[in-house]
């Protein structure tokens, strides 16, 4: 019997000089160069949540792109990080 292939959630929630400076419009463009779905959005205490779902390895590989093509804006980041599969179809800049 073939196994479903294990997909994940990465959440993170970046702080520091996060709004206002193009990050979440960033973090969209990046996302189209890997097959993830999701979304980023400023939270209302002025940090920046970023949620991507899709295979571990991309996902991951897109949160270290993002870490570090925008590491002079975030200061210290929370991570949670879950299986099961996607909620969202597509990759969007989201607004509370």
């Amino acid at each position: 019997m073939m196994q479903k292939r294990q997909e994940t959630r990465i959440r993170v929630v970046y702080s520091g000089r996060v709004q206002g400076v193009g990050f979440r419009w960033q973090v969209s463009q990046m996302a189209k160069n890997f097959a993830v779905t999701g979304f980023v959005r400023n939270l209302e205490d002025g940090t920046v949540e970023l949620l991507v779902e899709g295979n571990l390895g991309v996902a991951r590989g897109m949160i270290e792109a993002v870490d570090k093509k925008l590491k002079d804006f975030w200061v210290s980041k929370v991570e949670d990080e879950r299986t099961g599969d996607p909620h969202h179809a597509g990759f969007s800049i989201d607004y509370l």
